[in-house]
C-alpha cells in the first residue's frame, strides 16, 4: 500500500508541477499577445488620428473654397444683371437706329 501512495503522491507532485509549468507558459503567451494587440492598436490608434487630421485640414480648405466659389457666383451673377441691362440697351439703340434708317431714302 506504500508504493501506491507514493506513486500516487509523485504523480500528483508531476501533475501539478508539469500543469503549473503550462499553464504558465500559456499565460505568458497571452499576455504577450495582448502586450502586441496593445502596440499594434496604439499604432493605428495614432495612424487614425493622423488621417483624421489631415481630412479636417481637408475639410477647412473645401469649405473655404466653397465660400470663395459664394462670392465668385455673387460677382458672376452681378456680372450677368449688368450684361442683361447692357444688351437691353443695345437693343433700344438698334431699335431707334432701325427707326432712322427707315426715314432716310434708299436709292
Amino acid at each position: 500500500m506504500d508504493v501506491f501512495f507514493w506513486a500516487a503522491l509523485g504523480f500528483l507532485v508531476a501533475a501539478i508541477v508539469v500543469g503549473t509549468g503550462y499553464v504558465s507558459r500559456r499565460a505568458y503567451l497571452t499576455w504577450k499577445a495582448c502586450v502586441s494587440l496593445a502596440l499594434v492598436g496604439a499604432a493605428g490608434s495614432e495612424m487614425l488620428d493622423a488621417k483624421s487630421a489631415a481630412t479636417a485640414a481637408r475639410v477647412a480648405r473645401v469649405s473655404a473654397g466653397g465660400e470663395q466659389l459664394l462670392l465668385a457666383m455673387a460677382s458672376l451673377e452681378r456680372s450677368r444683371a449688368r450684361a442683361r441691362v447692357l444688351v437691353g440697351a443695345v437693343d433700344e439703340m438698334l431699335d431707334v437706329v432701325r427707326a432712322v434708317t427707315s426715314l432716310v431714302p434708299k436709292k
